[in-house]
């Protein structure tokens, strides 16, 4: 039934002159329900309603730089007077006359206002038109703080007049308030440092001036609910008519109205075609945000991933936990990032399978030890050891119901914080906590307590997270578990390695690759093909080889029965004499695949390749009394030695101009040259070296390191006619643990080394010494010629040795030498200027797995383009160094405060966390920075650099992507 019973527009029109309209009494509903039939009631109407409004309470209601009226009661009482067919019109007045104002009844409605009981005395209130929640936004360098309990030392501001004073000293009678006149007043005085802690609703007001400098010190991952109330409208002491007639209007505005009304204005906005995602800030490293204020985390980068996939956008928006829930029960966002799905699903919800698993385990203190002095590994024994023993947990955990059913007589201490309760253990109040394990390891780092603690092997509590959505969204459903199913778990695993610390073994993606399930075409492939060709090569110990019984052996050999019992993949396997003639049987396809071979681009038109497997460096062996060697370089007009058919050769010719090197067909031969002195070293990898140099030889050789050379990846090819082989023998290699690894490395690395001569000893020595007797003359000869080819390489060596001694060679940066040298002169410039600059130590994040998995050549090109976009961060004044690995510094000079350093970090941190376009793949890593500035951190380069170290080791222990400084 319609407000005026479908009456005429003129009819209408004569009602409202006379400003009387019938009505019946309306009943006060609940303003979410949808349209109903309502019974009339009389009501006198003037035109306009008036509306009192603040300008400074935003959302809900302020003005804009043009004066104009705008906010979430403002849009919601333009949609009702639309309803209701009447004028109104907004009053703006300071907040305590707001209220008074409408009290007394000189304007007629307040636009809108939280529901407390000391307000009733004066006002009459609508139904609550919705839940409200109240925050504290904290400085973002109270790093202790996590919870109100924490806020004790601290004064809050609040404005005079607001609903959070009478919550606060109503739940919270312990905090001291200190109130301002208005919201601008108090952000003001939050931004002159007068108060680290202040009070506001879902969000800062964007209106306020100095918008983004607020929000930069008091991030959003810093908020704290405190309270949830009711929102509503309010009319002076019994005037029921006018407060009958708003809800009447409001009655009409549908949910789904209201819910756009809302999005828009509480930060939950977002644009056509996107999937509003809900997370929780405080669960570093599952989730949290930037300094800048973005999103960031393992399960937010599988959310970005899962997006890419299923090709819809998501949106990420930071809550509370709990205001998360509401809002997805509320279809005020569409999905709750995870959730613990132990818990009953709340009302209106449903959860989609489980996108991550972690696990729940106790760290008792180091110092307890059993009767024998040993750690204990149970919960059991701690009860039976430690029988007073406190046992701290998190008062909010999600599994402290199910963790305290398993163990009623554990003596447990709640705690209001995670920082609370580690400093209760850092104290010696308790004897042990419990909790997640990676979030609190990345907490025991960031404190310093990590020696502090060791972890029990039982209990584990083992929890899903699942995502939480409406359940009216059985499509979306589908959608999520669908494209969760399909992601790449290499993918995956790369972002889980990024993120977490510790052992890798533990890692639930890491774990799910292990879990090798085989399609049905690649079973039937197996059935169909029979036993897998393997080709090897006779000698090429430790890395595979015949041993005296005629039996394959070696590094490969393990990895292939590994391979062969997690996959049921038989192994034919064919020995040939040389990498040459091997290579060239697969390329024939009269072997199905080979192992310890690096993927180059040549190779790759022709072949396929599996995940690295095995990593080795490169070294060099020659004579002894050259001493210790570390570079190339070292070998400037000399020759060396490399096997036929190695990937390196073309490259170590293009770079190393200087060094002869000559063609072997094995080591064998090269090692007889190298004891001849017809060469001066034998490049090869360690593992080829140090079995050779486990035998006994009349020349006394060494192994130096070659740094300048990438190591060596060892891959599996396969021939381009089996995919369906490179697939299985790939989950194979990622079922193989890290310490399965180790067990084979101990075994083939640990060897006793062989003594004794035998006859082909004996007959070589003397071999040799004819040899050498001809040598003496030849050198004779030779001398002048090498003098003169030594002559003419001086001048070009001299220059390249010295831009490489000052410059990376890969990325064509400054190396550390250059930047000792630049600090040095910098913080005496500084000194004389009273200037300040900055130290930035940055290690990527992620960088090792994308190396591991696609290759050095990857891994080099990934680094270059990293080195560019670092560039594009700083002035030409400034300096952009590589440390080594993947490791980089930035030198600022001539800031005049942190917060210049800050804006670079900020910009380098979004730059490192875009989409890298590679020529082989497409890679997503991260970085952590930190940060010494002088000359508050220290007055030489030794200690900025050490100081920029910790604070980047920090960053990492607390969960990656993120700076600090000192």
């Amino acid at each position: 039934m319609n407000f005026f019973y479908q009456q005429t527009r003129h009819f209408i029109v004569v009602v409202f002159l006379l400003s009387f309209v019938s009505l019946s009494t309306l009943a006060a509903k609940p303003v979410i329900a949808l349209e109903k039939e309502l019974t009339p009631v009389t009501l006198s109407i003037k035109q306009p309603l008036t509306i009192a409004i603040n300008e400074t309470s935003f959302p809900y209601h302020a003005i804009d730089e043009q004066g104009n009226v705008i906010g979430l009661m403002a849009d919601m009482w333009r949609l009702w007077a639309k309803k209701q067919h009447v004028d109104i019109q907004f009053v703006v007045l300071p907040w305590l006359e707001t209220l008074s104002q409408v009290a007394k009844g000189s304007v007629d409605i307040h636009g809108g206002l939280s529901i407390i009981d000391s307000r009733r005395d004066t006002l009459d209130f609508s139904a609550s038109l919705f839940h409200v929640y109240s925050h504290l936004y904290v400085h973002q360098q109270l790093n202790s703080v996590d919870s109100l309990a924490d806020l004790k030392p601290y004064s809050i501001g609040v404005v005079t007049g607001s609903a959070h004073i009478e919550k606060l000293q109503k739940f919270h009678p312990d905090l001291a308030l200190k109130s301002y006149d208005n919201r601008h007043d108090l952000y003001r005085a939050a931004l002159n440092n007068e108060i680290l802690v202040f009070t506001g609703l879902e969000k800062l007001a964007d209106d306020f001036p100095d918008y983004e400098r607020l929000r930069q010190r008091f991030p959003v991952h810093k908020v704290l609910r405190y309270q949830q109330g009711d929102y509503g409208v309010a009319v002076a002491k019994n005037n029921a008519s006018l407060l009958s007639f708003i809800e009447q209007g409001f009655a009409k505005i549908s949910r789904k109205e209201s819910a756009a009304i809302e999005r828009k204005w509480l930060g939950l906005d977002k644009q056509k075609d996107s999937l509003l995602v809900v997370f929780s800030s405080h669960y570093p490293p599952y989730m949290g945000v930037s300094p800048s204020g973005e999103p960031q985390g393992l399960l937010i980068d599988v959310w970005r991933l899962w997006s890419k996939s299923v090709g819809i956008n998501v949106e990420f928006v930071a809550r509370d936990m709990v205001e998360g829930v509401d809002l997805i029960a509320e279809q005020k966002a569409d999905i709750l990032l995870v959730y613990p799905d132990h818990m009953k699903a709340p009302e209106n919800t449903l959860f989609a399978k489980p996108i991550y698993l972690s696990n729940v385990q106790v760290f008792v203190n180091h110092a307890l030890k059993n009767s024998e002095g040993k750690k204990i590994h149970s919960l059991e024994q701690f009860s039976k050891n430690f029988s007073q023993g406190i046992i701290g947990i998190w008062q909010d955990a999600s599994f402290k119901e199910q963790f305290i059913a398993q163990y009623p007589q554990i003596n447990i201490r709640y705690f209001s914080s995670l920082s609370t309760m580690l400093n209760a253990a850092d104290q010696g109040e308790i004897s042990a906590i419990v909790g997640l394990v990676d979030i609190i390891n990345a907490k025991l780092v960031q404190s310093n307590l990590q020696a502090l603690f060791y972890r029990l092997d039982s209990p584990v509590i083992t929890l899903n997270l699942s995502p939480l959505i409406h359940q009216q969204n059985t499509k979306l459903m589908q959608i999520i578990n669908k494209g969760f199913n399909e992601l790449d778990i290499n993918s995956l695993i790369q972002i889980e390695a990024r993120w977490l610390n510790g052992n890798t073994g533990e890692y639930y993606y890491k774990k799910q690759a292990q879990k090798i399930s085989l399609h049905d075409d690649e079973l039937a492939f197996l059935a169909s093909r029979g036993k897998i060709n393997l080709g090897i090569i006779k000698q090429l110990s430790p890395i595979e080889f015949i041993d005296e019984l005629g039996d394959f052996a070696g590094i490969n050999r393990d990895i292939i029965n590994l391979i062969s019992d997690r996959t049921s993949i038989e192994f034919n396997y064919v020995a040939f004499d040389s990498w040459q003639q091997l290579y060239k049987a697969l390329l024939a396809n009269e072997i199905d695949m080979l192992g310890s071979i690096t993927p180059i681009p040549e190779r790759e038109k022709v072949l396929l390749f599996t995940d690295s497997y095995w990593q080795m460096p490169w070294v060099m062996v020659h004579p002894q009394y050259y001493g210790r060697k570390n570079k190339l370089e070292d070998f400037y007009g000399k020759q060396v030695a490399i096997v036929k058919g190695y990937y390196i050769i073309a490259n170590l010719r293009k770079k190393h101009p200087l060094i002869t090197f000559k063609l072997v067909d094995h080591r064998e031969q090269a090692l007889v040259a190298l004891q001849q002195e017809r060469i001066d070293g034998f490049i090869t990898t360690m593992a080829s070296a140090t079995h050779l140099l486990k035998q006994e030889n009349i020349v006394t050789l060494m192994i130096s390191m070659m740094e300048d050379v990438s190591l060596d990846t060892s891959h599996f090819a396969i021939s381009k006619q089996l995919p369906l082989l490179n697939d299985i023998i790939n989950k194979g290699l990622r079922s193989i643990t890290e310490k399965e690894k180790q067990i084979i490395y101990d075994n083939w690395f640990t060897l006793a080394i062989k003594t004794g001569l035998d006859k082909n000893v004996v007959l070589q020595v003397g071999a040799q010494i004819g040899v050498i007797i001809l040598l003496v003359l030849g050198v004779i000869v030779m001398w002048n010629r090498r003098l003169q080819v030594e002559i003419k390489h001086r001048e070009q060596l001299e220059k390249i040795m010295k831009h490489m001694a000052t410059h990376d060679e890969l990325t064509g940066l400054a190396n550390r030498v250059l930047l000792k040298d630049r600090l040095s002169t910098a913080i005496a410039f500084h000194q004389r200027q009273s200037l300040k600059m900055a130290v930035l130590f940055i290690d990527l994040d992620g960088f090792k797995n994308i190396n591991d998995t696609h290759g050095h050549d990857v891994g080099d090109e990934l680094l270059q383009q990293v080195a560019l976009r670092l560039q594009g961060c700083v002035r030409s004044s400034d300096t952009v160094v590589r440390f080594g690995g993947d490791e980089f510094v930035l030198l600022l000079t001539g800031l005049h405060s942190p917060n210049e350093a800050a804006y670079v970090a900020e910009k380098v941190l979004r730059l490192m966390q875009k989409e890298f376009e590679l020529s082989k793949t497409e890679a997503f890593i991260g970085c952590s920075i930190g940060i010494a500035m002088y000359p508050a951190d220290g007055d030489n380069d030794t200690e900025l650099l050490k100081i920029a170290d910790t604070m980047m080791y920090k960053v990492k222990a607390a969960g990656k992507n993120h700076y600090i400084f000192n």
